[in-house]
């Protein structure tokens, strides 16, 4: 199936929702023995936006999504579009500190977790109402799971779909906002160098709280390609790493050359391949490759 074309400013979730018309019954994630069709995952997330819809979501507000790596952030990211709010992923690795520094700037109306992670998030987050969506399932799904229409969300594509902190490395860490229009014009882009298709199985490798996780999520989503989400015990890197690509036959795989470098053997199932942040290696072991991309 040829990919959307993506022309003009568009809302993400209005890509997410039209890719789900045209193929609802196709694989949108799988993440370890799950799996979730496009149709299923709308759903859902219609579900869920509503939700947070009545507790105070809407444009120009903040929702801070706080997990281990699952479905259940994906699901909690795509909520937060439809609902009209910036997400604002905060990895648990983050010392205490850097996630009061993001909680005191922006003062989330909502802070979306799991049950691994509720205790401390209601620790670290203050005052800032907690949503453990795992426990809520049942809650959420009784909200109904028909998209919010625009006119309703009031979201435009002006408005702003994420803050992204960084690293904080020249001093503290500073937000970096991407409207709806921003990442859509990246995806346009994007897909007329290494765009994917629905045969695809895209990685989703990238730590939520960092920028290449939007390459990923969205180039999965607006091509109908299955974004394979890894289990929180996956392997981070080396020949484990390699071998878990290729038991999950994925083949559009984002990442670092450092990280690259640790992979010793061929990874047969590779087509694509997008570094970013360094020199690509003089030799890597990714197999059959179709097009290599570098920034």
């Amino acid at each position: 199936m040829a990919a959307p074309e993506l022309v003009g400013d568009q809302c993400l979730h209005a890509v997410f929702e039209a890719q789900a018309s045209r193929t609802p019954d196709a694989t949108a994630i799988v993440c370890g023995d799950g799996r979730w069709t496009y149709g299923e995952l709308d759903r859902a997330a219609n579900s869920l936006a509503r939700r947070l819809r009545a507790l105070g979501a809407a444009p120009g507000v903040f929702v801070a999504t706080y997990f281990e790596r699952s479905e259940l952030p994906v699901i909690a990211i795509l909520a937060c579009l439809k609902s009209g709010a910036a997400y604002v992923p905060i990895d648990p690795v983050y010392p205490g500190e850097r996630i009061l520094h993001i909680v005191t700037q922006l003062g989330p109306v909502l802070c979306l977790t799991e049950t691994a992670l509720a205790e401390r998030a209601e620790r670290l987050f203050g005052s800032t109402r907690a949503m453990v969506l795992d426990a809520s399932w049942a809650d959420v799904t009784a909200w109904p799971d028909a998209p919010i229409p625009p006119d309703e969300s009031g979201v435009g594509p002006a408005d702003l779909a994420y803050v992204i902190y960084t690293s904080g490395t020249s001093g503290r860490p500073k937000g970096v906002m991407a409207e709806h229009r921003h990442v859509t014009r990246f995806m346009g882009a994007f897909n007329e160098v290494c765009g994917t298709t629905a045969e695809d199985r895209v990685y989703q490798g990238f730590s939520l709280s960092f920028d290449g996780s939007v390459e990923e999520i969205w180039m999965a989503f607006s091509n109908g390609s299955t974004l394979v989400v890894p289990t929180r015990d996956a392997p981070r890197f080396g020949a484990e790493l390699g071998q878990y690509l290729t038991d999950r036959a994925v083949t559009y795989f984002s990442t670092v050359p450092t990280l690259l470098g640790t992979i010793p053997d061929d990874v047969p199932s590779l087509r694509t391949v997008v570094l970013s942040g360094g020199s690509a290696p003089r030799s890597s072991s990714t197999g059959g490759l179709g097009p290599v991309g570098g920034s």
